[in-house]
């Protein structure tokens, strides 16, 4: 098997673990919100049920991502994935806007009380505790498996929680009194669904427009480049993400009097390096220079600022 679709499998897992979760949760939210009739817990509910939904998506997305590279996809079908990932970035945002508006509606006219804010409290404590145990094994293995979908939807479940925590908080304003505290819970959990779906769509529009794999990884790239003594310098280092895979061209100089083979030992072992030093499956271009003063005053002349 390969390591993108065991990636796939754990993935799977875990967003269906959450997909379970996420429904229980919006059943009990929304029951009991509007028993109870509570802006901010019927709010946090259809929080819930769009996070099942982009549970769905990413499960699509992950599945469709997986799939091995052919003639029409010769780099792999990763977009994929990551595409999945700014539609649930878009729809975390989208829902987060629904809720301020309602409860700014809400907040405009004169807000009825909750008619029982410890339902309200007991029921958002069991959503921090689940939300805070599902973040935390969602991260793990979004990290694990490099997929950008699965850390969208690690953070949502971290933003949940922030969520339930300010319904929670309402629950007791009403509990003793505070006739504006649901309405003012509810308006604080859009912002806070808001700002997280806006940073996360953010991240993925990077990816998706063709960003570098960033400075830690640029860096950690030199290093394995700086410590094979066979390369007598490099340039034109560039890098960029397809889904959990990071696509990378460099141009190496090596002595020109080295046969082929010695050039594709020396390849292997970057390729090798690379494998065991970055957290990506690395799909690796190497361009080779003859190294000489030649070359290199040629490149300066040109301005080429990249020559290590």
């Amino acid at each position: 098997m390969s390591d993108l679709k065991r990636e796939a499998g754990e993935i799977s897992a875990i967003t269906r673990t959450g997909m379970v979760v996420n429904t229980l949760l919006a059943i009990v939210k929304l029951i009991v919100g509007y028993i109870v009739g509570s802006l901010a817990l019927i709010a946090d509910g259809f929080n819930s049920l769009s996070d099942m939904i982009t549970d769905f998506a990413v499960l699509i997305g992950t599945t469709l991502g997986a799939k091995p590279a052919d003639s029409s996809h010769p780099y792999g079908h990763g977009k994929i994935e990551t595409i999945v990932a700014l539609i649930v970035d878009l729809g975390v945002f989208a829902v987060g806007a629904g809720i301020i508006i309602s409860a700014i509606r809400s907040l405009m006219i004169h807000p009825a009380m909750p008619t029982s804010g410890l339902a309200i409290a007991i029921v958002s404590a069991v959503t921090i505790v689940a939300k805070e145990i599902l973040f935390r094994k969602t991260r793990r293995v979004a990290d694990k498996c490099r997929s950008a979908a699965l850390h969208g939807k690690a953070w949502d479940h971290r933003s949940d929680v922030a969520v339930s925590a300010v319904v929670l908080c309402g629950g007791v304003g009403s509990m003793v009194g505070w006739e504006h505290a649901d309405a003012i819970a509810g308006l604080m959990v859009g912002l806070v669904v808001v700002a997280v779906g806006a940073r996360l769509a953010f991240e993925t529009l990077i990816e998706l427009t063709e960003g570098s794999a960033g400075v830690d990884t640029h860096t950690k790239i030199d290093e394995v480049l700086g410590s094979v003594d066979e390369i007598k310098g490099w340039h034109k280092l560039r890098t960029r993400r397809i889904g959990r895979e990071l696509l990378m061209d460099v141009h190496i100089l090596i002595e020109p009097a080295l046969t082929v083979e010695a050039a594709h030992q020396i390849v292997r072992k970057i390729e090798a390096l690379l494998a065991s030093n970055l957290d990506w499956p690395v799909n690796l271009t190497i361009h080779i220079d003859p190294n000489n003063e030649e070359i290199r005053m040629v490149r300066q002349a040109a301005g080429d600022t990249t020559l290590r």
